[in-house]
């Protein structure tokens, strides 16, 4: 047997038990007994049904070790039988209560699991403070945990031959001053502001930072490719990106003092070539995009859209600030071949249709990507117009389904901006989005 997926979905309870074949049997007994044997497993996947994670536990039963998935007896009966050859491993615990719980699973499988590449853990409260060295591991995935505060630079002690880090949803870790010579992929989703985080990627292709600022930030990555900037930088903070070419001639820098934002890059040759970017403020933007003219995908969004669990759309969040990029720093991106807008940049678009008017000259963009929640036809339709008077000859937009204002109710008028411009009809795509949450749902329609 090379994979195994097993998921638990009973009712939580410290009578979280199953039958086997008369007597009754805790869960975590019947894995084990189910494991039992399998002694060539290569990939293992233990996770707790969604709905009953969502449910919380009874005070009185918090501390009883039946529940918890990494409970390190649990745990070391679970994977000895196959440590040898165990090399992808997933493990969702009980809900987000579980880090309530401190595990040492680090340590267990440091040293059981030494051909280990992949290793996923959500809903736990991680202690790295005894983690061996894992150097098989490649991929490290942690979301929704908390660690201790030196838990960064035990991973960059433990896990040398890293390409893959994603840390989403990290509570507790104190940052460091660290250096991975193979990552390649890195997204940093920090729940606690940091105060210092040195890193020395010399690798890095893939950049994503969606996290509390920490005090001082500072990322090198001479490679860097593409970088997903999901940051507001407070007034005591401080971010440096380096993307620095090894002949110091080509480099230049560039100091955004009004939000401390320090980008150090290459003006020609390579360069970022997609920028995804949902902040409140657009300072930052200005900085990036001027130090990189060969962008050729830029995402621009507002992180101000609230939605339900299933996907439907709420409301607008009050205390978010509605601001506009200065599309004149897009007129020097002479490779920019898609333009994606977010709904929450979309929503601010409506708002400031009137400011948008006084803008003179539009960037060249030849693919344009809406995503919207309309919440005023005349306003959208408005911005709309504006945006086709531009270079655009592929249009895609995709309305969320509980939008205030309908797929049907803007198709007449986009149809009539549409017939205004040179845009040929089979270039214009609207997709009714169904869900924004887990995956995109289209429901398409072409004129």
């Amino acid at each position: 047997m090379k994979s195994l997926s097993l998921a638990e979905s009973s009712t939580a309870g410290s009578s979280n038990t199953k039958k086997v074949g008369g007597p009754t049997l805790p869960i975590k007994e019947m894995i084990v007994r189910f494991l039992k044997g399998k002694d060539c497993l290569l990939q293992l996947r233990l996770e707790i049904d969604p709905k009953l994670q969502a449910k919380s536990v009874r005070e009185d039963e918090r501390q009883k070790t039946d529940f918890w998935m990494s409970d390190h007896r649990f745990l070391k009966q679970c994977v000895n039988p196959f440590a040898s050859t165990l090399q992808h491993l997933c493990i969702v615990d009980y809900g987000q209560q579980s880090i309530m719980r401190k595990s040492s699973i680090m340590s267990i499988l440091s040293v059981t699991c030494n051909r280990l590449k992949t290793l996923d853990l959500r809903n736990m409260f991680i202690d790295m403070s005894d983690c061996h060295r894992m150097t098989s591991l490649t991929s490290l995935t942690w979301r929704c945990v908390k660690v201790n505060g030196a838990a960064l630079r035990n991973v960059k002690d433990s896990m040398t031959n890293l390409s893959t880090l994603a840390l989403l949803g990290v509570f507790g870790a104190e940052g460091g001053n660290l250096t991975f010579q193979h990552m390649t992929v890195l997204c940093l989703g920090l729940s606690t502001p940091a105060e210092d985080l040195v890193m020395n990627l010399p690798t890095l292709k893939k950049l994503q930072l969606k996290m509390q600022c920490p005090k001082n930030l500072v990322i090198i990555a001479p490679v860097l490719r593409y970088v997903a900037f999901n940051l507001e930088v407070p007034e005591s903070s401080k971010v440096e990106l380096k993307c620095i070419d090894a002949v110091p001639k080509s480099t230049s820098s560039h100091t955004v003092t009004e939000s401390h934002i320090n980008y150090s890059g290459q003006v020609e040759g390579a360069g970022l070539e997609e920028l995804l970017y949902g902040a409140a403020s657009f300072i930052p933007m200005s900085s990036l995009v001027e130090k990189n003219p060969n962008l050729k995908k830029v995402f621009l969004d507002i992180p101000c859209m609230t939605l339900a669990e299933d996907g439907r759309f709420l409301a607008p969040l009050k205390d978010v600030p509605l601001s506009l990029p200065s599309f004149d720093h897009l007129h020097n991106l002479r490779k920019l071949e898609v333009l994606n807008i977010g709904p929450g940049l979309w929503y601010s678009l409506e708002a400031k249709v009137d400011t948008l008017i006084s803008v003179e000259k539009w960037p060249v963009i030849n693919t344009l990507y809406l995503h919207m929640i309309p919440h005023n036809r005349e306003a959208s339709l408005k911005v709309l117009g504006l945006l086709l008077g531009t270079s655009v000859t592929s249009l895609k937009i995709f309305i969320h389904s509980s939008s205030p204002v309908s797929r049907d109710e803007l198709a007449t008028g986009i149809e009539e901006q549409v017939s205004a411009c040179e845009l040929r009809s089979g270039n214009i795509i609207i997709c009714k989005v169904l869900s924004w949450t887990k995956s995109l749902d289209f429901s398409c329609f072409s004129f």
